[in-house]
């Protein structure tokens, strides 16, 4: 019996399967992750000294790999994403899946969470969803797969993200992961900074192309989150997927100060607090904002996960 759950962390960004496995309080150790990103890589080893990198998981022989109980991943997801493409399998990105598929044939983890967009259970892509689950039941994966958003889970942000849990063997009657569902208690103003940088202020000339482009009134009551892509305000005190900083989807608009409107960028740590990091929890090393905001885009919602990984350790053992 180990005592720890030995986990192997694929596509992993920041890491937000160890994060979420730290706030889940279960006790584990990463004997290994896989990133090829070289700003992805950074910040996981200082976020997470002295684990391995086995670099691109196209790349790994699963032979070198030690063994682990649980293989994470939130496997490239612009395959599938309404912001990308959308092409699917017709993207060589898509093919990554299968090197989980080769890597957990062999190592046969008795646990699986992966992660996606939610774009993976439109109609378009139902082939490839389908192609996903048969592979894994093929290697004795008894899956449940859930659609959550985190605004539901305590956090004001509208991010639909489609979790995959895989266990070797049988579940248990009325197994589920889904956490149980919560009433916001915190807005989206209440993760916004007291003083936020001014370089992410923008200037007259851009709030006026702001209210010409999409119709806007800025005229707000209190600080809320502007949706560009859907050119409105989202008075319900959420706010919109965070992605990538150049897709330019997100602005916080301020109510108006000395009859001026007031609009901005969000800055790094309102980035981290919405995709569930308190205060001093992540350490951002000397990254530049591109970068680290970039990562909080396509990382891995570490609130919701730690929830996630508490509900499946609540219904069955997680160490062989």
């Amino acid at each position: 019996m180990y005592d720890k759950l030995r986990v192997f962390e694929a596509f992993a960004g920041y890491g937000g399967a160890s994060f979420g496995l730290k706030k889940s309080g279960i006790p584990h150790k990463v004997i290994g992750y896989s990133e090829f990103d070289k700003f992805a890589s950074e910040i996981f080893e200082i976020n997470h000294p002295g684990i391995k990198n086995f670099g691109d998981i196209t790349k790994i022989e699963p032979t070198d790999l030690p063994n682990f109980d649980m293989f994470t991943g939130g496997f490239p997801c612009q395959p599938f994403s309404s912001a990308g493409l959308g092409q699917g399998e017709l993207d060589i990105r898509g093919t990554l899946f299968y090197d989980i598929i080769r890597i957990c044939e062999v190592k046969k983890p008795k646990h699986l969470l992966l992660e996606n967009v939610k774009g993976l259970t439109t109609k378009r892509h139902e082939k490839t969803l389908a192609t996903i689950k048969s592979e894994l039941e093929r290697l004795g994966y008894t899956l449940d797969i859930r659609l959550l958003n985190t605004k539901e889970f305590g956090i004001p942000q509208n991010r639909e993200r489609v979790w995959i849990y895989g266990y070797l063997g049988e579940l248990p009657k009325n197994f589920n992961i889904c956490p149980e569902k919560e009433e916001l208690k915190r807005k989206f103003k209440d993760y916004l900074d007291q003083n936020p940088p001014e370089h992410l202020f923008l200037n007259d000339k851009q709030i006026a192309r702001l209210r010409e482009l999409h119709k806007v009134d800025f005229n707000v009551p209190e600080s809320l989150c502007l949706d560009i892509y859907n050119k409105k305000i989202r008075y319900d005190g959420t706010c919109i997927t965070i992605t990538e900083p150049h897709h330019n989807s997100l602005r916080v608009v301020h109510p108006p100060k000395d009859g001026k409107f007031v609009v901005r960028k969000l800055s790094i740590t309102e980035h981290y607090r919405l995709m569930g990091f308190e205060d001093g929890e992540f350490n951002f090393g000397c990254q530049s904002y591109q970068q680290l905001c970039k990562r909080a885009g396509n990382g891995w919602d570490v609130n919701i996960t730690g929830k996630i990984l508490s509900k499946i350790s609540s219904q069955i053992p997680l160490t062989n």
